[in-house]
C-alpha cells in the first residue's frame, strides 16, 4: 500500500465518482481504477460497491476511510515540514477552520503574520467541526477557527473570543417573510425548513434547530449538509433556513433578517496552552488586534 493508493481511495470515497476523482488528481480514469483494484487486491477487502449508475462504500470501506483520511492528512503535513524545513522555513503553524465565510478576516491576518513571522510555514485546512475538533484534539493542529462550546469541555485550553453571532433567517428576497424587520420562530410554522445534519452540525445550532422543530411541528423539513448547500436548496425555493449570522454570504438572491432567538454563538480562536510557541501566541495576538479593529 503507498501514498498515491490512499489519495485515490480517500478522494474516491468522498466524491464516489471515478471521473472527478480522476480529474482533481490529475490522472486517467483507468489509473483510478487500477489503484482502487489493487488496494483491495492487497487488503483483501471490497472497498467499493460498484454499479453502472453509482459507487458506494462497503461497511468496510467506510471503516477504512475514516481511519486513512487522518492518516494521509498527517502525511500530507508531515511532508510539507519536511519539504518546507529543508529549505527556508524556521517552523510550522497548522491552522484549521471550516470555511472563509466564517474566518472573513483571515487573509489579513495571514498578512500580518507573515511579515512578522517570515520563517514560520503556515498550513491551512479546511474541515468541519467534528473532524477539526478531532484533529485539534489529536494535536495535529496547533490552533482553530471555532465556537467556544465546542472545545469548551477540553482541558489545557486558551480561547479568544473574536465575536459573538446571532441566529438569522436566509431566505428568498421575493419570500412575504423578508420584508418583516424581526422574524420569530411561530412565523416560520407554514414554510418548509433547510436544516443542517444534526450529526453534522455544532451542539448550539443543534439545539436551536430542535427548537425551531419543537415549536413547527408540521412544517416540511429538509436536510443539509452543510451551509452551502442550504444556500442552494434556499435559492431553489425548497425551503427557509435559521444560521448564525456569521456564516451567511452575500447574495444578492437571499435575503438576511434577524430572528427573535436569544441563543448567541460565541465565536473565537483556540489553541493548546501548554504549547508556548512565539508564533502561536503571536498569531493569536494578531487575530485578536485585526478584530478588534
Amino acid at each position: 500500500m503507498h501514498l498515491k493508493q490512499i489519495e485515490c481511495f480517500v478522494n474516491l470515497a468522498e466524491t464516489l465518482n471515478f471521473s472527478r476523482t480522476a480529474e482533481y488528481l490529475f490522472v486517467t480514469q483507468p489509473t483510478v481504477t487500477h489503484q482502487i483494484n489493487t488496494l483491495e487486491d492487497e487488503l483483501g477487502l471490497k472497498l467499493f460497491v460498484r454499479t453502472k449508475r453509482k459507487v458506494d462504500l462497503t461497511p468496510a470501506g467506510l471503516s477504512f476511510y475514516n481511519d486513512m483520511k487522518e492518516i494521509l492528512t498527517k502525511t500530507n503535513i508531515a511532508i510539507a515540514k519536511a519539504k518546507h524545513y529543508a529549505h527556508t522555513f524556521e517552523s510550522n503553524l497548522a491552522i484549521c477552520y471550516e470555511g472563509n465565510v466564517e474566518v472573513q478576516h483571515l487573509p489579513d491576518i495571514l498578512k500580518t503574520f507573515n511579515k512578522t513571522f517570515p520563517n514560520v510555514h503556515v498550513y491551512l485546512k479546511m474541515a468541519d467541526f467534528r473532524e477539526k475538533r478531532n484533529l485539534f484534539t489529536s494535536h495535529d493542529f496547533d490552533l482553530i477557527f471555532a465556537v467556544r462550546e465546542s472545545i469548551e469541555d477540553l482541558s489545557d485550553i486558551g480561547f479568544v473570543e473574536l465575536f459573538r453571532a446571532k441566529f438569522v433567517c436566509v431566505l428568498p428576497t421575493d419570500h412575504p417573510l423578508s420584508a418583516k424587520p424581526v422574524i420569530a420562530i411561530k412565523d416560520l410554522c407554514e414554510d418548509s425548513l433547510i436544516l443542517l445534519d444534526p450529526l453534522k452540525c455544532p451542539t448550539e445550532m443543534a439545539r436551536v434547530q430542535k427548537k425551531i422543530q419543537m415549536q413547527c411541528p408540521s412544517a416540511t423539513v429538509y436536510f443539509s449538509d452543510h451551509p452551502l448547500i442550504t444556500y442552494t436548496m434556499i435559492k431553489g425555493n425548497l425551503g427557509i433556513a435559521v444560521m448564525p449570522d456569521f456564516v451567511c454570504p452575500e447574495d444578492s438572491a437571499l435575503a438576511i433578517v434577524p430572528m427573535d432567538i436569544d441563543d448567541t454563538i460565541s465565536y473565537g480562536i483556540a489553541w493548546h496552552q501548554k504549547n508556548d510557541r512565539k508564533e502561536i501566541k503571536g498569531f493569536v495576538a494578531i487575530t485578536r488586534e485585526t478584530y478588534q479593529d
